[in-house]
C-alpha cells in the first residue's frame, strides 16, 4: 500500500502519492472530509505534477496534469528551469515594487532602507528553496544600483557602495551575496546541524551534500550513509561560496545568514581619502555620517569625498557634457573642491557667514579640509566643531543648489539670497537638535 504525506499552509496543501493506489486513497479521504465539513476540492484549481513513470490510462487523475512546472506558495517546482522561473518571477514583482519608490524624492539612505526593507525580505524567500544564478545574481545588482542612482551610470563603486559608514561606503545591502548565504546557509542547517534528523528531505539533501561536506572536512566517510557523487547544479553553488569565503568560515553550527553575512561585511577595509593617514580617514568617515546631519547632508558630504557629484569635471569625463570649466565664468576645471573652495563665488559666500562661522570657530581655522573633511586645525571643544560642521554641510547644499539652479534654469543666486537659505536650514536643524543626543560622536 503507498504512503500519501502532506504539507499544509494556510490554505494551499501539497500531497505527495507515491502510487495510484495512494491517489485512489486521496480522493476517499477528501470526499469523506468534504461530507463531514460541507467543503469540496475544486479540481480545476488543483493541479498534478508527474514525476518518473506514470501511466495515466491505467491509473487516472482527478487533477489537471501539468506538463513542466508546479507553483507552491509562491516557488516553482518541476523540471529544468523551474528555478529561473522563479526568480524571473520574483524579480518582475519586485522591479515593479521599486518602480513605485523611485520616484520619490529619496536619499541614499533611504533608498537603502527600502532594499533592506521592502526588496530583500520577498527575494529571501526564493532563496531559502533556490540558489540565486550568476545571471541572476548580476540583473539583481544592477537593479539595485539603477534604484540608487536612477540611472544607468554609478557614480561610486558598487564594492564601495556596500561597506559600512564607518569604513566610507553607505551601507547599501549587497542583496545578491546575502541570497546566495541564505540558500547556502539553508543547506549546511538541514544537513550539519541536524545530523539525527531522519525525515525524508534531510536524508535527500544528506544523500547530494555528503560528497561536500567530505571535501571541505565536514564530515567523516561512512559507508552506510548512501551519497551522490554526481552533485546536482544547485548543490554546487554551496561548495562554490564556501569556498569563495575561504578557511576563516565558521564552523557548520555557526552558519547563520547573518554570521555570514557579518563575517563577509567584516573582511571589508577603510576607503583611503588621497594622502590623508587611516586613522584621519576613519575621523573623517565618522564625520561624514555623523548623527547631528540629515540623510541629505550626509550623503552630499560623503559624495563630496568619493567624487560622486554631478559637476562638469565628472559628466565631461563620461562623455555627458561638452564643457569641464566653472559655470561661473571661472577658467578652472569644475571639480567638487573648485566648487566647494576654490570658486570665487564660494569664497564670497564663506567671507559673508564669516559672523556665523565665527560664534562656533575663528574664521582662520575654516581651510578646504575642514570644508570637505571637517577637519579643523588647533584644540576646540566638541559642541564648536559639531556646530561649525553642520553650518560648512549647509553651506555645500546652498552652493550646490545655486550652481544647479544656474546650469538649468540660467538663474544667477546672490550671495545674500544664499545666506538667507543657509539661515533657514539651520533653524530646520533646531528640531533635531532637542531630539539627539550624540555628545559621544568624533569631530
Amino acid at each position: 500500500m503507498g504512503e500519501v504525506k502532506c504539507s499544509l499552509y494556510m490554505d494551499d496543501v501539497s500531497v505527495f502519492c507515491a502510487d495510484g493506489h495512494s491517489i485512489k486513497e486521496l480522493v476517499k479521504s477528501c470526499i469523506k472530509f468534504g461530507k463531514a465539513s460541507g467543503a469540496k476540492i475544486n479540481s480545476a484549481k488543483s493541479e498534478t505534477l508527474l514525476f518518473g513513470h506514470w501511466t495515466p490510462t491505467r491509473d487516472p487523475l482527478p487533477f489537471p496534469i501539468k506538463q513542466d512546472f508546479l507553483k507552491i506558495l509562491g516557488v516553482w517546482f518541476g523540471g529544468k528551469g523551474a528555478a529561473e522561473k522563479s526568480w524571473e518571477e520574483r524579480l518582475a514583482k519586485t522591479k515593479q515594487k521599486l518602480g513605485l519608490w523611485i520616484f520619490r524624492k529619496l536619499t541614499i539612505e533611504g533608498k537603502s532602507l527600502v532594499l533592506r526593507n521592502e526588496t530583500l525580505p520577498v527575494l529571501l524567500y526564493v532563496a531559502q528553496v533556490w540558489p540565486v544564478q550568476p545571471r541572476k545574481a548580476k540583473a539583481i545588482t544592477r537593479m539595485i544600483f539603477y534604484f540608487i542612482w536612477n540611472s544607468k551610470m554609478d557614480r561610486v563603486k558598487r564594492e564601495v557602495m556596500f561597506k559600512t559608514h564607518d569604513k566610507g561606503g553607505k551601507g547599501v545591502p549587497d542583496i545578491a551575496t546575502i541570497l546566495r548565504g541564505t540558500f547556502v546557509c539553508h543547506c549546511v542547517r538541514n544537513t550539519m546541524r541536524a545530523k539525527d534528523e531522519s525525515h525524508a528531505g534531510f536524508l535527500m539533501a544528506r544523500f547530494f551534500q555528503l560528497p561536500t561536506w567530505r571535501r571541505l572536512g565536514w564530515a567523516e566517510w561512512d559507508s552506510a550513509v548512501p551519497y551522490n557523487w554526481e552533485t546536482p547544479w544547485f548543490y554546487k553553488e554551496v561548495e562554490k561560496f564556501i569556498k569563495e569565503h575561504g578557511p576563516a568560515a565558521p564552523a557548520p553550527t555557526q552558519w547563520t545568514p547573518k554570521i555570514i553575512h557579518r563575517q563577509i561585511r567584516a573582511r571589508d577595509v577603510s576607503e583611503p581619502i588621497g594622502a590623508l593617514p587611516s586613522a584621519t580617514a576613519d575621523h573623517v568617515w565618522r564625520n561624514v555620517a555623523s548623527k547631528r546631519l540629515t540623510n541629505q547632508y550626509k550623503d552630499i558630504a560623503w559624495m563630496a569625498i568619493q567624487g560622486g557629484l554631478p559637476v562638469r569635471a565628472f559628466l565631461h569625463a563620461r562623455g555627458l557634457n561638452r564643457y569641464k570649466s566653472c559655470p561661473r565664468g571661472c577658467t578652472a576645471d569644475e571639480t567638487t573642491y573648485h566648487l566647494f573652495w576654490e570658486c570665487a563665488y564660494a569664497q564670497d559666500l564663506l567671507k559673508a557667514l564669516s559672523t556665523e562661522l565665527g560664534a562656533w570657530l575663528p574664521t582662520t581655522c575654516i581651510t578646504a579640509d575642514s570644508v570637505v573633511y571637517a577637519l579643523f586645525p588647533g584644540s576646540h571643544t566638541l559642541g564648536d566643531l559639531q556646530g561649525c560642521w553642520r553650518l560648512l554641510c549647509c553651506l555645500k547644499d546652498v552652493l550646490l543648489f545655486s550652481r544647479n539652479r544656474l546650469v538649468v534654469g540660467k538663474k544667477e543666486t546672490s550671495t545674500l539670497g544664499c545666506r538667507k537659505m543657509i539661515h533657514s536650514l539651520l533653524r530646520d536643524y533646531a528640531a533635531l537638535d532637542g531630539s539627539d543626543d550624540d555628545s559621544d560622536e568624533e569631530t
